[in-house]
This record gives structure tokens, C-alpha cells and sequence, in this order.
């Protein structure tokens, strides 16, 4: 039998020739307009950000030797302590505000099929359920903090409830998307035996995302650590508002002991919330 003859490979990658692509190419262009765009915007000059190394230079030179004194360590304590608590707090209450608001903005399959009264009436809770997160996210926790700081004046207590509202938002968007991606069947087969709609979301779905639930507050906890460390700086307690007023003061080498302290507690928060995480997924 004749063989069949074989055209020669085309030059390119795997042997094809790599074509052209208006969308890809269109894509690369609008990058790079909206890269020299926000650069001009934002005053980006690489010069007068290598030149400013001299003065990062001396900034660093001037906290050390950091401040280990008594009293610097005794303010760093509090500080730190306040800053748990906060962080502690606002996911607390964050996640128990969550909740509800994430079970109600949670798509019920049971509507399917229902009347259109039926299905108005349950997306009264659900489009208000998650218009209150959307509100609660969409604002950014140091302007909640500025919020309740004007309302209550200074000190962790208005950061910590700062913490909780935007906890509270970001939480319930997260505990709503778990909700709907578990498994339906033990939900459709409690359904199938008479269960109410309450009695099917508390027994079918929500036991199948509790590990889910712990997990996402535990990463939301990390998150206000760092926040809480921020929030300071508006006022609203914690090691931040030490650190800014150390930085008014021109107190270098207390702030490197305040920021030392900092990253210590942050890691170690990251450490044990991963492994905490990493055992409720296993």
C-alpha cells in the first residue's frame, strides 16, 4: 500500500503559526493605555523614587536601636491587647450579624415551580438580605471607623464596631456562596418527606457548611488584625493609633518596637488561623 505523502510541519510553536488575534491584541493595548494612564495620574517618576532611597535610608537608620524600655513595652502590650481584642470582636459579631442575612440571601430551589405571589414574597428578604451586605462591604472599614469615631470619639470601641459592620458584610456574602454550593440532595430528600423549608435549611444545609463557616471566619479574623493595626491611625484604637502618635512625636526608635510588635502578633495569627483552617478542610 502507497503511502500517504506528509506536508512538512509549520514553524511556530508545536508546529503551527500563532494567529493573529484582535480581541488578545486589543486586550494587551487597553493594558498598557490604562498602565501609562494611571501612572501619569497617580505622578509615578522612577527618578524621584530612586533618589528618595537616601531619605528611607536615614528614616530606618533613626529607629534603631528600637525602644525596649519599660514603659515603651508596657504601652506596646496594651496596644497589642487591644488590637486582639478588636480583631477578635469584629469578626465575633461580624460573623453572628452574617448569619441570618446570609440565610435569607441564600436562592431557595424550593420556589421552583411556586406561584409568581409566592416567589415575589420570598425575594423580599432575599434582595433586602443582601442590599444590607452590599452596604456593609462595599464601604471600606476605616470610613466605618471615621463613622463611628465622629459618633462615639476616640478609643477601640468604635474601631472594633467598625470592624464588625465590614466583617459583617464581607462574611455574609462568603457564608451565602457556601450555602448554595453544598450538596442538594440531603436538602431535596428531607423535602421529599415533609420537612418544612426552615426544618430543610437547618438539618440538610447548614450542617454540610459549618467547616466552611469556621474557615472563612477564622480568614476574616486575620483580616481585622491587619485592619485593626490601620484603623488606629483614624483614631479608633489599638496599636495604630500608638504608632501614629509615636510618629508625631518623632519617636523613631518606640515605632520600631510598635511595628516589631506588630508583625510578630500578625504572623502568628496567620499561623495558627492557617492551621486551624488547614484541619477543619482536611
Amino acid at each position: 500500500m502507497a503511502s500517504r505523502p506528509t506536508s512538512p510541519p509549520s514553524p511556530g510553536l508545536g508546529g503551527t503559526i500563532p494567529r493573529f488575534s484582535w480581541p488578545a491584541s486589543l486586550a494587551v493595548l487597553v493594558l498598557v493605555g490604562l498602565t501609562g494612564w494611571s501612572a501619569y495620574g497617580v505622578g509615578f517618576d522612577l527618578v524621584d523614587l530612586l533618589s528618595g532611597g537616601g531619605a528611607v535610608e536615614r528614616f530606618v537608620s533613626e529607629m534603631f536601636p528600637p525602644d525596649l524600655s519599660a514603659a515603651t513595652l508596657r504601652a506596646t502590650g496594651v496596644g497589642i491587647i487591644e488590637t486582639f481584642q478588636m480583631s477578635f470582636l469584629g469578626a465575633l459579631i461580624g460573623a453572628i450579624v452574617a448569619f441570618p442575612l446570609a440565610a435569607l440571601g441564600t436562592r431557595d430551589e424550593s420556589t421552583i415551580g411556586a406561584s409568581r405571589g409566592e416567589r415575589l414574597l420570598a425575594a423580599v428578604p432575599y434582595h433586602a438580605a443582601w442590599f444590607v451586605l452590599n452596604v456593609f462591604r462595599s464601604v471600606p472599614d476605616i470610613l466605618w471607623a471615621l463613622v463611628f469615631v465622629v459618633a462615639l470619639g476616640l478609643g477601640p470601641f468604635p474601631g472594633m464596631l467598625a470592624l464588625a459592620v465590614h466583617s459583617a458584610g464581607v462574611l455574609g456574602k462568603l457564608y451565602s456562596e457556601t450555602l448554595e454550593t453544598v450538596p442538594s440532595r440531603p436538602v431535596e430528600a428531607l423535602r421529599a418527606t415533609g420537612a418544612t423549608g426552615l426544618q430543610a435549611f437547618l438539618f440538610g444545609r447548614l450542617p454540610q457548611a459549618m467547616a466552611g463557616f469556621a474557615s472563612l471566619t477564622l480568614y476574616q479574623w486575620e483580616c481585622n488584625i491587619r485592619s485593626a493595626t490601620i484603623l488606629g491611625f483614624v483614631g479608633a484604637g489599638g496599636i495604630g493609633q500608638q504608632i501614629l502618635i509615636s510618629m508625631n512625636l518623632f519617636d523613631y526608635p518606640k515605632v520600631a518596637t510598635l511595628v516589631g510588635a506588630t508583625v510578630v502578633v500578625v504572623l502568628l495569627v496567620d499561623r495558627f488561623s492557617a492551621a486551624v483552617r488547614q484541619r477543619l478542610t482536611d
